[in-house]
């Protein structure tokens, strides 16, 4: 599960800062909405302070909030634009069992974007 966060770090990193809103952002959206849910439902299952919870909740709508302002500056036309908004696509359609049993994998649309990064640098 560690490594699905350590993607979609990456990708949302290189998306905000290198890559038009449209695709990217309506995938980021699907995305980071899956990715609430599922951290909702592990803090719903945890023995948490009700303090604790409301501040874990309102960091994770923070976060998505504050990446997802960034996207008007992205240029569509930029090489990896299709393939960040593939992966963040194809991570919002994974289940939460599926995330949280990923282990150190991704998804072939994420792999595939892993590698045009590597060769962009």
């Amino acid at each position: 599960m560690r490594a699905i966060y350590l993607v979609w770090l990456g990708v949302v990193f290189v998306a905000s800062s290198q890559v038009q809103a449209g695709d990217l952002s309506e995938s980021y959206n699907v995305m980071c909405e899956k990715m609430k849910s599922c951290a909702m439902k592990s803090i719903g299952e945890a023995d948490l302070t009700p303090d604790m919870r409301a501040m874990i909740t309102a960091s994770l709508e923070n976060t998505c909030q504050s990446i997802e302002q960034q996207f008007p500056s992205v240029a569509a036309a930029h090489p990896l634009y299709g393939p960040a908004s593939a992966c963040l696509s194809s991570m919002g359609k994974l289940s939460c069992d599926q995330i949280e049993n990923m282990g150190d994998t991704s998804t072939p649309e994420c792999e595939r974007y892993e590698k045009m990064v590597e060769n962009y640098e």
